[in-house]
C-alpha cells in the first residue's frame, strides 16, 4: 500500500533524526546506510527512497538549517539597520544553542565528519552552504551601507570575510568549550564586530 505524502514526510525526518544520532555515536566515515535505517525502524529500501547517499543526507540537513536561518536572512533585509544585524547574529546563535538539529550537525561537522575521499563531497556541499550564507551576508551589508547604517566606502568583501571569522570562531568556542553559555557571549562580541565595521579603517576599501 503506498504511503501517504504525510507519512512519507515522518520517514524522511526519521531518517534525518537517525543519521544525526548515529553520526554522533559513530562518526560519519563509520556509519553506514544500513545503520542509519536500522535506527530509523525503517527498511533500507526505504532509506534508498529518500536518500541515495550519506551526501544527500547532509544536503538536506544543510537545506533545513538555512531554511531555519532564512526568517532572520529576511526580517535584516526587510529592516537593514545595525539593530537588526545584531538581532540576525543573536538569531542564528540561539538555533545554534536550542535548536536540536543545528546543534547536533555542528558538532557532527567539527567532530565526527573525518576528512577523507568519502567525505568530500559532504565538505562541498558544506561550502556551497557557507557560501549562499555569505552571498545573505553581502545583501544584507550592502543594503545597510546604501541606507547609511554602515560607512559607504566599507569594503564588503572584507567585511564579510570578517564576520564569517567572528562567526566561526564563536562555534569553535562553544563546540569545544562545552560550557559556553551563547546567550552571555555572543551579544557583547557581535556589538564589538559591528562597532568594527563602523569605526575600524582597515575595513574601509582603498582609495
Amino acid at each position: 500500500m503506498r504511503k501517504t505524502k504525510a507519512e512519507a514526510q515522518k520517514t524522511r525526518e526519521q531518517l534525518l533524526q537517525s543519521a544525526l544520532d548515529t553520526f554522533l555515536e559513530n562518526g560519519v566515515s563509520r556509519t553506514s546506510l544500513a545503520a542509519i535505517a536500522r535506527n530509523a525502524g525503517v527498511t533500507r529500501g526505504a532509506l534508498y527512497w529518500h536518500f541515495k547517499n550519506k551526501e544527500d543526507l547532509f544536503e538536506a540537513l544543510f537545506q533545513q538549517i538555512f531554511a531555519d536561518c532564512g526568517t532572520s536572512f529576511a526580517a535584516c533585509l526587510e529592516q537593514p539597520d545595525r539593530r537588526s544585524l545584531r538581532r540576525m547574529f543573536v538569531d542564528i546563535f540561539d538555533h545554534i544553542q536550542h535548536n536540536a538539529l543545528h546543534r547536533r550537525l555542528i558538532i557532527i561537522l567539527h567532530t565526527k565528519c573525518e576528512f577523507t575521499e568519502e567525505t568530500r563531497p559532504i565538505m562541498a556541499a558544506h561550502q556551497k552552504y557557507i557560501g549562499l550564507w555569505e552571498q545573505q551576508l553581502r545583501r544584507i551589508l550592502e543594503t545597510c551601507t546604501d541606507g547609511g547604517e554602515l560607512p559607504a566606502d566599507l569594503d564588503i568583501n572584507l567585511a564579510v570575510h570578517y564576520l564569517h571569522a567572528v562567526t566561526c570562531g564563536l562555534i569553535d568556542i562553544w563546540v569545544y568549550e562545552q560550557q559556553t553559555n551563547l546567550a552571555a557571549l555572543v551579544p557583547p562580541i557581535i556589538d564589538a564586530a559591528i562597532h568594527t565595521l563602523q569605526h575600524s579603517p582597515a575595513l574601509r576599501q582603498a582609495v
